[in-house]
């Protein structure tokens, strides 16, 4: 009434189709501006079927590399999909957290789910992804009802002691991602790529986090045998902690011990920090997430996809030649 227009066209409006005149559109978008008009979501929820939320479930808060690929999805939904809003919760490496948030979605009619790192046996994943359309992120899945995008951990695990078996490192340790998803596959590339240059794997159990990267340090020093001239933690947090201890003990990196990490999050590339890393496309892989499940979505396929991408190598400051 107060556009002086139908209640159809202000619905082409809100639609952002194109069948309306500049001069409609103009005095339609003026008396939503002064009547602080906001379409009700969960009314047009209940005509059309779709509830426009999208559920991501991640591990924790504090995953700088989670957050890279929150980025991607944020972005791509912004640019491409209108009509989603992306909810994110967070489970702190608990499988029973990350069930009841993920029966929370549904219960909510999630238009799509997204897993990060999810600790859920490969049959609940699989159920969920005949239920409704699921994403799975580095994390492998042989499936055909879920969309699975990762980096090859195995031949990111291989690249990185490749570089340091290319500076004349023989002598390398590594550290563990302890039980964390993708942890096996990084370890597996560098026992592998250890035992083809005929040097002896070293390896100390860790985590991805700066803590369990101090830890392993610390085994390392302690131990009675000879501090390795290189090591490969299987994440950049783990990395900056290995860093840390090691400075902390005056030895310097990398003059005494070269370190590299994995992930090539962006606190990696600080100026202070400057390290030799692993990088997983996180930001393209949220895109890539979002683009497979948006299409699977919108045509009813429940066949899923899976995207393999390469890790590439940044060389910084924190590895040198012996």
């Amino acid at each position: 009434e107060r556009a002086g227009v139908s209640k159809s066209l202000v619905s082409l409006v809100l639609r952002v189709s194109p069948n309306v005149s500049d001069k409609s559109r103009a005095a339609v978008e003026e008396a939503i501006e002064e009547l602080g008009y906001r379409p009700s979501a969960m009314a047009r929820s209940l005509v059309n079927r779709h509830s426009g939320v999208a559920g991501i479930v991640t591990s924790h808060a504090i995953d700088y590399f989670y957050a890279g690929i929150v980025d991607g999805v944020s972005s791509y939904i912004t640019e491409n999909v209108l009509d989603l809003v992306p909810l994110i919760l967070h489970t702190h490496y608990d499988p029973a957290e990350e069930k009841r948030t993920i029966d929370k979605f549904l219960e909510l009619r999630t238009e799509w789910l997204m897993l990060m790192g999810s600790h859920q046996s490969d049959e609940a994943i699989e159920r969920l992804g005949r239920e409704t359309p699921t994403a799975l992120i580095s994390r492998r899945l042989e499936s055909e009802s879920v969309d699975v995008v990762v980096t090859d951990d195995e031949m990111g695990g291989a690249i990185a002691t490749r570089h340091l078996l290319d500076l004349g490192h023989r002598y390398i340790a590594h550290i563990t991602g302890g039980d964390r998803v993708g942890a096996k596959a990084r370890e597996t590339g560098y026992r592998r790529t250890m035992e083809e240059a005929d040097c002896e794997p070293i390896v100390v159990e860790g985590t991805f986090f700066r803590s369990g990267g101090a830890k392993g340090a610390r085994r390392l020093l302690d131990a009675p045998s000879q501090l390795p001239t290189a090591i490969f933690a299987a994440a950049d947090l783990a990395a900056i902690g290995v860093i840390g201890v090691l400075k902390k003990a005056g030895r310097r990196v990398p003059d005494d011990v070269s370190v590299i990490g994995y992930d090539d999050i962006e606190l990696a590339g600080l100026e202070l920090i400057d390290l030799t890393t692993i990088n997983q496309p996180a930001r393209l892989m949220g895109e890539t997430a979002v683009r497979l499940l948006c299409d699977r979505r919108d045509s009813g396929s429940l066949k899923g996809q899976t995207v393999v991408m390469e890790p590439t190598l940044v060389i910084r400051s924190t590895t040198k030649a012996i």
